[in-house]
């Protein structure tokens, strides 16, 4: 069965009538390859035919006349052609393979080496090479696009949480003010209505943060305060904080690091507030939640294990991406989806790991690893208790 040939259309600009016979007898006899050939002999014509742009390639003359072909080019491009080029000069005219390229080309040929093949050859790289580069700059542009989108959402959302700060932080006193309002009255009810509204604003305030957090990471604006800090008293802290926010569950710890860290002691508690409150969430079955940690010669452990649904295979890869929701778990849960990139981002900037293990109807790890700071890694490590 014979192989069905292409099409490609040549636009030749030449002022010689036998070059233009010449280039279609040499492009007749390509094997597998149909070339049509539209001829233009003078400049002003070639230069209105070129952009009319109903060819795949354009071969141009140096010498047209007393015109120049690099003259018709320069021109060419300044009106915005963008179909690849290629010069035909004559043997022995020096450096006109330099202009021609610095003019626009994207090759050139001397006419005593009009070889079908060479040629076949030449006009097929420029045409491959000038999509690849159409491509290129295709992909350029819709980044430009994205980067500007992205940062006048980012402008738009940080706008946003700072002027819901005012009116939340406002909201929040009055609750506290109707709540002991109602207990110097010995209204029960009241009391129970004022603790609620302050919850909800609470929750409401986590949620404008953790937007103003993923709006700062993005926008490479958040900072970090660092210092030494014990890792292991932080996490004493922290889960000793979460502890009081629910009776269902018991937090257990197993494991010591003896290790000092270096880096912002706030953001690691909350990667750690994070992963703590994200197991109670999505496990609300679980009695027991297990902080283990672990300690080598270069850095410290964390591990959040919960007993719930798990997480499965398939979307594993996407929970540390913001706003990103975990589906199919049997539970409602609150929230837009960013403690995880919240805590991800955070242990990234500490030069640490983060990952997750999960077997579905087995429950959920989540783990992350720390550096030490720099005075603590030469020295021998602490027998840990467990």
């Amino acid at each position: 069965m014979p192989t069905k040939t292409q099409h490609t259309i040549v636009l030749l600009i030449e002022d010689d009538e036998e070059d233009y016979i010449l280039l279609q007898k040499v492009l007749s006899k390509v094997p597998h390859q149909r070339y049509k050939v539209l001829w233009e002999q003078r400049p002003e014509r070639g230069l209105a035919h070129m952009l009319m742009e109903d060819h795949d390639i354009c071969l141009v003359d140096f010498r047209l006349g007393a015109a120049s072909g690099i003259d018709l080019l320069k021109e060419a491009r300044s009106h915005g052609y963008n179909h690849p080029i290629i010069m035909l000069t004559g043997a022995g005219e020096d450096n006109i393979d330099i202009q021609a390229l610095q003019a626009g080309a994207d090759d050139y040929i001397t006419k005593d080496l009009l070889q079908g093949e060479l040629l076949h050859r030449l006009i097929r790289y420029a045409i491959e090479r000038k999509k690849a580069e159409q491509e290129r700059d295709r992909l350029q542009r819709e980044q430009i696009i994205r980067d500007e989108r992205e940062a006048r959402r980012n402008e738009f959302i940080s706008m946003v949480v700072h002027e819901l700060k005012t009116p939340i932080t406002s909201l929040k006193g009055y609750s506290q003010l109707l709540g002991k309002r109602c207990e110097r009255m010995g209204d029960a009810q009241g009391m129970n209505l004022a603790a609620r509204m302050d919850q909800q604003v609470n929750r409401l305030t986590s949620l404008i943060d953790d937007l103003l957090d993923i709006n700062r990471m993005e926008g490479d604006k958040l900072r970090l305060r660092e210092s030494d800090f014990d890792f292991d008293e932080l996490v004493e802290e922290i889960m000793a904080d979460i502890q009081l926010t629910t009776e269902q569950h018991s937090l257990v710890r197993e494991g010591e690091t003896h290790a000092t860290l270096r880096g912002d002691r706030e953001r690691i508690g909350q990667v750690l507030t994070n992963l703590l409150t994200n197991a109670i969430k999505y496990a609300p079955e679980s009695e027991t939640i297990v902080v283990k940690l672990a300690r080598d010669e270069q850095s410290v452990t964390a591990s959040v294990q919960d007993f719930g649904p798990g997480i499965p295979k398939e979307q594993q890869a996407y929970v540390f991406e913001p706003f990103y929701r975990v589906e199919g778990v049997e539970t409602s849960v609150s929230g837009l989806g960013l403690g995880l990139a919240i805590a991800a981002s955070l242990v990234e900037r500490h030069r640490g790991k983060i990952w997750v293990e999960s077997e579905e109807g087995e429950g959920t790890t989540f783990s992350f690893s720390l550096p030490l700071a720099a005075q603590q890694v030469d020295q021998p490590m602490l027998e840990v208790g467990r």
